[in-house]
């Protein structure tokens, strides 16, 4: 069976709850969810935080050793003792150590604001609807009923086929998220703890990214347009914006040392000048 209409079988209860305007799992929770369920985003926003913290300080490790690798094939390539090709793949090595050390800061960074967010959240006493796991389960259905749109609407589709079509890898990769998502819900009546729902709230954010992605490369071919053909010129573009970024920050650079060091020269010069004179 095509794996499009066998996820529509699996999830032909979106439409029916979305019409009734019922959301029965929320529903099913809210008991659980009466007492300590109102920390469930701040705890699982703590851990993320610890884990973006751990991963920084590796990825600073990863640096070191990285940089420590390379001093020691550029000393021995003075030497004479070292294949250029080493020192090359030394140096690419650093760079992509170096490239997720700042990937594993800013990771660190939006953790905390998260954690902020969350925060402010849990001192405000929200409502019980809108507290992290009901809010998450609605989520995730809206994204289902979005979905669901295509199954039960045969216009949309028809407008849209790539919606419908398994093989269109941003569908494809829609259809994964969507599995994931499913796996990562917790039963209603399941204990939680912050570990999952942190995967379920990230499987869920992932499966919203993954159908907007589809949905517009399905609107774009539609159009007559190849998404992934503009996705990759815009890669590209921004791939040039950030080496010229690159290059000018090491000209800039260049040019403060050379600077600088023109005018430890010229004051080194002054302060001879100015020095004692021998005497005959």
């Amino acid at each position: 069976m095509d794996p499009f209409w066998a996820a529509a079988a699996e999830f032909w209860w979106v439409a029916p709850v979305v019409a009734g305007g019922a959301v029965v799992s929320v529903a099913g929770v809210r008991r659980r969810l009466s007492s300590g369920g109102r920390r469930l985003g701040y705890d699982a926003a703590r851990l993320d935080l610890q884990n973006a913290l751990r991963q920084a300080n590796e990825a600073r490790v990863a640096v070191r050793v990285a940089r420590a690798e390379l001093a020691g094939l550029l000393a021995g390539r003075a030497a004479g003792a070292t294949d250029p090709a080493a020192v090359s793949d030394a140096r690419r090595r650093a760079r992509e150590a170096e490239q997720g050390s700042r990937a594993a800061a800013a990771a660190v960074r939006a953790r905390r604001a998260r954690l902020e967010a969350a925060r402010a959240e849990l001192a405000l006493g929200a409502d019980p609807q809108r507290r992290p796991l009901p809010r998450t389960i609605a989520a995730h259905e809206a994204v289902l009923a979005r979905w669901m749109a295509y199954e039960t609407d045969p216009g949309l589709l028809l407008a849209y086929p790539a919606m419908g079509d398994a093989r269109d890898p941003s569908t494809s990769a829609f259809l994964t998220a969507m599995a994931q998502a499913r796996d990562a819900r917790p039963a209603p009546t399941a204990r939680i703890t912050p570990a999952e729902f942190g995967a379920y709230r990230d499987a869920v954010e992932q499966l919203r990214r993954a159908f907007d992605t589809a949905e517009e490369d399905a609107r774009a071919r539609a159009a007559g347009r190849d998404p992934v053909r503009e996705r990759e010129r815009a890669a590209r573009s921004g791939a040039w914006q950030d080496a010229a970024q690159q290059a000018i920050a090491l000209s800039a650079d260049a040019l403060d040392r050379a600077t600088d060091a023109a005018a430890s020269w010229v004051a080194a010069w002054n302060a001879r000048d100015r020095g004692p004179k021998r005497r005959g």
